[in-house]
């Protein structure tokens, strides 16, 4: 098998990393010989919570490589010998490098005569940074998401233990930490599978030592928001015991985070019942008093103008559950079709009915939601021309409008990737009206991407999917947005521990090889078993992802009957016995105590539930 581990020296960098300068002569940089530490870790004498983190991380890893601890200094110390500059500090300004001068998420990786540097545009701990608030998709605040833990308890070493510190917001800028992971992934070998010591690759030598040309780059994703928390079945049982510490820590690992954006449901019937009770705007529609308004009325345009404004001026807080962060204050609707009959909303409702699709995406009320949103739009862009009204394409409204959508309107259309491989009416609907918004808008396009069937269905009605493994199709998908210029995606569901890991790697860089990364997986993971665990996994995406085992009725326009095909067209009694034969040989080539482990939570996760389904799908 083709070896991909990156060894303790790597001579060549990727061509595709961007502003790479040749060092004329360059030298090894040792980081630790014969198990003793070569280099001093330079940090500013009061770092940045990205800076501090970085520098943490940066030690733990190189300690549990080798055994060395590498110190921890400012540059106040008069640090001589080998330096790895770690975030700004006197040191790097001395070199002419600031972290202000960096675009966000810009980060580098540079190599000098005795001394390396890692360092980006990092968030600065400041009364005036504090008070720039918003609400992102997860959580309630900006606050809310720069987490406290204890960093030593986390990592296993509670003996260590200094107290908490201050994590980087996910999105607050954290430069410094993209380069510290970037360079523990391309010089150290570390690999990061899932949040705990168990589910985490990190060599082990005495010698650490790095040589390559200067990294200049950032993700190529801006917006990453897949936070793998282990909530759903594969993921939480492959990952085995985690805290929600780890978890945290992992998605920093991984690269989450990034610009600031968020776009989903803000009228709520709460907010609804406590903001907006003028009497003029209330529906007309009996029905949907309460959930919806009417949103052809003057006075709710300029009081949610207005709303928008006061967010962006920083000059309230937004209503519980309103969504808004950075430069996109969110208008989206209730989830229902209970809408305004009043004339005004009639006239734009008139001709939803012929552009229904039978999809599930369609646009019965396209025209309808965005004359409000641009409506609101107009009106912010008189006084904030540089930021933009934040919206869903979803449901019977994701489908563009007929007429113009303002420039400041920020779209985020809803795709059901999980359905590509299978549907593919289901998938050439999407990419349509995809492409169309693509046309119609002139502001950044985030996604909503779904990866929730066939596990939330099985999930709510208590039954055993099939599982759904799409990896190389997930790349395919990824890679066609990131083509296409798309800034930002939000994933709805969750998918098992490589396919997971694999989608992170996507995003951060699209032209990564994905049979590596897949192969690479397998052979650090599981040793020995890993062939007939990567036959496994792969087997179960080639049955799930072949449209031939969903002919009619399982597969409607609209849909999959996950539950019938789970077990009477994917998981049949032959392949059951072909994969069962691929786990039995995996658990009895698993070497080490680690790898043992590895297979016996895989084949949990994976098998055991599989033959459960099975049992229960009999008469």
């Amino acid at each position: 098998m083709k070896r991909l581990f990156i060894a303790a020296v790597l001579c060549a960098i990727s061509p595709l990393v961007c502003g790479a300068q040749p060092i004329a002569d360059a030298a090894s940089f040792d980081l630790v010989r014969r198990g003793e530490p070569a280099c001093t870790i330079v940090i500013a004498e009061k770092p940045n919570p990205a800076a501090r983190l970085a520098a943490l991380e940066l030690q733990f890893h190189l300690l549990r490589i080798s055994g060395a601890q590498i110190p921890i200094r400012s540059p106040e110390a008069k640090v001589e010998g080998r330096r790895i500059l770690v975030g700004e500090s006197a040191a790097t300004r001395a070199l002419g490098l600031r972290g202000a001068d960096f675009p966000p998420q810009e980060y580098l990786i540079a190599f000098r005569p005795e001394t390396v540097i890692l360092m980006g545009r990092d968030w600065e701990d400041t009364a005036a940074n504090r008070k720039l608030e918003g609400r992102p998709m997860v959580g309630e605040s900006l606050a809310a998401l720069r987490h406290r833990l204890d960093y030593w308890k986390t990592v296993g070493l509670p003996d260590r233990s200094v107290g908490e510190i201050d994590l980087p917001g996910l999105y607050d800028d954290q430069g410094t930490c993209l380069a510290t992971y970037d360079f523990l992934e391309r010089f150290c070998g570390v690999r990061w599978y899932g949040p705990s010591s168990l589910t985490t690759i990190i060599p082990s030598r005495t010698d650490v030592s790095a040589i390559g040309t200067d990294i200049r780059r950032s993700p190529a994703l801006k917006h990453r928001s897949a936070l793998p928390g282990g909530n759903w079945p594969f993921l939480r049982t492959q990952w085995g015991e985690f805290t929600q510490d780890q978890v945290r820590l992992y998605w920093r690992r991984i690269r989450q985070g990034g610009e600031r954006w968020s776009g989903n449901h803000t009228f709520h019937p709460a907010t609804i019942k406590e903001h907006f009770t003028d009497p003029d705007y209330q529906s007309k529609n009996p029905r949907s008093r309460g959930s919806q308004l009417c949103y052809t009325h003057p006075k709710l345009v300029q009081q949610v103008a207005q709303m928008a404004r006061d967010y962006f001026d920083g000059k309230s807080e937004l209503p519980a559950g309103w969504k808004a962060l950075g430069d996109y204050f969110a208008l989206v609707p209730d989830d229902n079709m209970n809408l305004c009959n009043c004339p005004n909303c009639a006239a734009l409702l008139q001709g939803g009915a012929a552009r229904r699709t039978g999809f599930f995406s369609s646009g019965e009320m396209s025209d309808y939601w965005f004359s409000f949103v641009n409506a609101v739009a107009r009106e912010v862009r008189q006084t904030h021309p540089d930021k933009y009204i934040a919206t869903l394409a979803y449901w019977a409204y994701a489908l563009p409008p007929t007429f113009p959508v303002e420039p400041n309107v920020s779209v985020a259309p809803c795709l059901h990737t999980c359905y590509y491989p299978v549907h593919p009416e289901m998938k050439e609907n999407d990419l349509r009206f995809y492409r169309d918004w693509q046309e119609k808008t002139q502001a950044p396009m985030f996604l909503w991407v779904y990866y929730h069937h066939p596990m939330e269905p099985a999930l709510i009605d208590r039954w055993q999917c099939f599982p759904h493994v799409m990896v190389h199709q997930t790349a395919e998908a990824m890679r066609l947005f990131l083509r296409d210029g798309v800034r930002g995606i939000f994933e709805c569901g969750e998918q098992d521990q490589l396919e997971q890991y694999v989608m992170a790697k996507i995003w951060d860089d699209p032209q990564v090889n994905v049979d590596d990364l897949i192969a690479e997986f397998f052979e650090l993971y599981f040793g020995p078993a890993g062939e007939p665990m990567k036959q496994f996994y792969l087997r179960l995406e080639t049955i799930a992802c072949d449209p031939a085992n969903y002919p009619p009725p399982y597969r409607r326009r609209d849909g999959i009957d996950w539950k019938k095909a789970a077990w009477e067209r994917l998981g049949t009694p032959d392949r059951m016995r072909e994969l069962e034969q691929l786990m039995d040989e995996a658990a009895r080539q698993a070497a080490t105590p680690h790898e043992q482990q590895r297979v016996a939570l895989w084949r949990q996760a994976f098998w055991d539930w599989m033959q459960q389904g099975r049992r229960d799908h009999q008469p």
